[in-house]
């Protein structure tokens, strides 16, 4: 049997559509897997998502306390509102309070952001504080 013979062949012809088909999958998938497969993957915002600086600030007078948040957007989902959960600690670092705050900041892929925030509620005997992400919501 000639070369040119098993070009005319069953198995030629099932070979030739399972390569064609093989390219048309791997040009899709270079051209739109990573948007069809990021609907897939869901986010996880406690790792995306870190605090690198979380500052408590008892001691403003005539106002009420204030917090400084740096924040930075290590996914690649734009978020635009926080939740965390703030621990108030005493001056020897017992716990006082536990309270969740709400931060309304859009933050997109790779960005890092200080903000400022005062607290709603008086903290007496509030000397140092630590925030935790709890939730953020990406932007659609």
């Amino acid at each position: 049997m000639s070369m040119f013979q098993f070009f005319r062949t069953r198995e030629w012809l099932i070979a030739r559509r399972i390569i064609l088909v093989g390219i048309v999958f791997f040009l899709g998938y270079r051209t739109w897997g990573k948007s069809l497969l990021n609907q897939f993957h869901s986010t996880s915002s406690a790792n995306n998502v870190i605090i690198t600086k979380s500052e408590f600030r008892p001691e403003i007078p005539g106002t009420k306390p204030a917090w400084i948040i740096g924040l930075r957007n290590n996914s690649k989902f734009t978020y635009d509102t926080f939740k965390l959960e703030a621990t108030y600690l005493d001056q020897k670092g017992a716990i006082l309070q536990k309270d969740t705050m709400t931060l309304k900041q859009k933050l997109v892929p790779g960005q890092e952001e200080v903000i400022g925030s005062t607290d709603i509620k008086e903290r007496p005997g509030a000397i140092n504080g630590t925030l935790k992400i709890l939730d953020a919501s990406v932007v659609k």
